[in-house]
């Protein structure tokens, strides 16, 4: 399948503003770490110098010459942070319309909205990880190459959950806890139309699904978080096989111009694992065709232009069920290099 390649004003374009981002990213990281500082007056009409992050305040002890050093380095350093996280974001705000110019803006703005929410979210820590065909997006920021339409189109968002840990999001601005919560403040039109699934009104769909336990239903199913009206995750026979994959993590540019972090998995895990689906009898055929183009499409990104190979030591952790269609991609990568 014929892949474009970006010319060299998109490429520059993109990887300005891939470092703007990562520039940005970095500032809002540590101005979050930060927190806030300020004096409380205790009964005693002693000053204590305390710091607040998150929900939390802690004492610093009381006021004197180090603590009150402490508070003028702290606010200094905030001032700075804050003077840099604006300039940053005007500019990119500024280049959004120039990206979309150069037809870099890719990621569907449904999608991006949440990834965006999701990537603000406190304690993710790398729990969730995009699977499916939004995970294209990140092969193609990653390379400078672009998928056709055929294989990027999508209306929904699949986003694959490790089930080894208990899931507790904590929204900033509402303590709001759960996926579904957190969905709702993006768009409040989300509806939960399944246990897994939520839609909106333009018929976005979201499925949070999660590997297959070993000796389910015997064992009780995890739970994403203590909000009992959250999303249950979906248990899919394969998919530990993703949770123990490789992870890629790139910026790319959604349709509103702006960037947007996509964590997945290694482009040669997740061809494999489409090769696997595009066999499976049980499979809808449609969906079966379109697995086996991805998976070979992203089987030559990953080779071709990211110089991974299939036989890597990093893939070891992946079972031989998914790495017997490794030969079969590199076969046909090695006929279609042949002059």
């Amino acid at each position: 399948m014929k892949l474009l390649e970006l010319d060299g004003n998109q490429r520059r374009q993109l990887i300005n503003i891939q470092q703007m981002y990562s520039a940005w990213d970095r500032a809002n990281v540590e101005r979050r770490r930060m927190g806030g500082m300020h004096w409380k007056t205790a009964t005693s009409g002693q000053q204590y110098l305390y710091v607040t992050k998150k929900n939390s305040q802690k004492s610093l002890g009381p006021r004197s010459a180090t603590t009150e050093e402490t508070y003028a380095s702290h606010h200094q350093r905030t001032a700075e942070l804050d003077d840099r996280l604006d300039n940053l974001s005007k500019a990119l705000i500024r280049f959004s319309p120039v990206n979309k110019a150069y037809q870099l803006a890719r990621v569907p703005i449904a999608t991006a909205r949440i990834l965006r929410r999701l990537k603000d979210t406190p304690r993710i820590d790398n729990r969730l990880v995009v699977v499916g065909t939004n995970a294209l997006f990140a092969y193609e920021a990653a390379t400078g190459i672009q998928f056709p339409s055929s294989l990027t189109a999508t209306e929904d968002l699949d986003l694959l959950w490790n089930a080894r840990r208990k899931l507790s999001l904590v929204l900033p601005d509402d303590n709001l806890s759960g996926i579904f919560a957190l969905l709702k403040s993006v768009d409040s039109s989300y509806k939960r139309i399944l246990p897994f699934r939520a839609e909106n009104r333009d018929g976005f769909l979201v499925d949070i699904i999660r590997p297959q336990l070993a000796h389910e239903p015997i064992m009780t199913p995890p739970v994403l978080s203590s909000d009992a009206d959250d999303l249950e995750p979906s248990a899919i026979e394969g998919l530990q096989w993703l949770v123990n994959a490789p992870r890629l993590s790139e910026t790319a540019i959604a349709e509103d111009g702006l960037p947007v972090h996509i964590a997945t998995i290694d482009p040669r895990a997740y061809a494999l694992h489409k090769l696997w689906l595009s066999k499976r009898a049980m499979r809808n055929p449609t969906k079966r065709m379109r697995d086996r183009e991805q998976a070979h499409t992203v089987a030559d990104v990953a080779v071709r232009w990211l110089n991974l190979s299939f036989s890597d030591s990093a893939l070891t952790a992946l079972p031989e069920t998914l790495m017997a269609g490794a030969n079969e991609l590199q076969s046909t990568l090695t006929k279609e290099l042949q002059p």
